[in-house]
């Protein structure tokens, strides 16, 4: 349930219609300069960051792609010597990466650009003049300085604009997270640690590390359809979705041999407790349960906590696969039977 509860509160928190966050042009997440709009956002930020800290730290992935700039800044890397704000400018704003590299490569006299060290922004209607240094908006851009005001302005746009914002988010992350820990990634890395492994569900893999409960085995005639079904019959999309079935996440996650705890499960629904080691007692009731007439009402289910899969005893394949998909298409939650 926690789990749930914390995917669901960052899912919102992350929504750009709260004004906390926005979206590049490539949809990855950073701090919204007018978050401000926003009643205590600074409170909100070191709220998020302390969230998404207890995700990493208990291992739940959460759907959530950054700009790498901001993920770059979690990480500390603004203060390497190897850092250039100009580098990371194309993740935040692409036209702008290509006005600067403009600036840069002018064949004329800069100044014919008529360019100052200053930032126009329009705050709400209302147009608001940012010095990039002191007295600059009476300062001209010319060729020697161009380096400068193309640094300066990287820099406004993707650290002091939002320092604030992100200052409250890494207090948030860093009370759960040690900093010493993020030193060991990088920052693709560091997204697939938060969003989980865009790659492939491994079906072999899994299989390999699934226990069966109450009568079933891995040469049982329904599993057996089961683990054909996921591969043969299902698109890519949909073992994501069997995958969040089972344990609340689309992605594999990237320790997910280390941190799938218990590992997958699979049983006969209703032989006993979600704990039910596999006793004689366990498989009898699970043979009379497998004994039972073809269960066409039923729905299979799944415990996430315990990344159990609740699987009754179909007769016929096709009834697995149009319950399985359906089941795992619903997006529902407790209700599902």
């Amino acid at each position: 349930i926690f789990n749930e509860f914390l995917e669901e509160t960052l899912k919102k928190v992350f929504d750009p219609s709260l004004n906390l966050f926005r979206l590049t042009s490539e949809n990855r997440l950073y701090p919204s300069p007018t978050s401000s709009l926003t009643e205590n956002h600074l409170q909100l930020f070191e709220f998020t960051g302390r969230m998404l800290g207890k995700a990493v730290y208990e291992g739940i992935v959460v759907d959530c792609p950054f700009a790498s700039f901001f993920l770059s800044q979690v990480l500390g890397e603004q203060h390497s010597a190897l850092y250039s704000s100009v580098d990371e400018l194309p993740s935040l704003d692409p036209e702008l990466y290509k006005s600067m590299t403009y600036i840069k490569h002018y064949g004329g006299e800069v100044s014919d650009l008529e360019l100052t060290f200053s930032y126009d922004e329009d705050y709400m209607g209302q147009l608001i003049t940012h010095e990039l240094r002191p007295g600059g908006k009476s300062v001209m851009v010319t060729n020697d300085n161009k380096i400068v005001y193309i640094h300066l302005m990287s820099h406004f746009k993707m650290h002091t604009q939002i320092k604030d914002q992100t200052r409250a988010f890494i207090r948030g992350f860093r009370s759960i997270i040690n900093p010493d820990w993020l030193a060991l990634f990088s920052h693709p890395e560091f997204q697939r640690l938060i969003s989980g492994d865009n790659v492939a569900v491994d079906l072999k893999d899994l299989r390999r590390h699934t226990q069966y409960y109450g009568g079933f085995h891995d040469k049982h005639r329904v599993v057996c359809w089961l683990w054909d079904i996921l591969e043969r019959d299902f698109k890519e999309d949909e073992r994501a979705l069997f995958l969040k079935f089972l344990h609340q996440y689309e992605k594999p996650h990237l320790l997910a041999r280390v941190l799938l705890d218990p590992l997958f499960m699979i049983k006969v629904p209703d032989i006993g407790s979600e704990f039910d080691c596999d006793t004689i007692g366990s498989v009898i009731r699970g043979f009379f349960a497998i004994r039972k007439r073809d269960p066409v009402n039923r729905l299979p289910t799944s415990s996430t906590c315990f990344n159990l899969l609740k699987l009754p005893n179909y007769q016929r394949k096709a009834t697995l696969r149009d319950k399985l998909r359906y089941a795992i298409c619903s997006n529902t939650g407790f209700e599902l039977s």
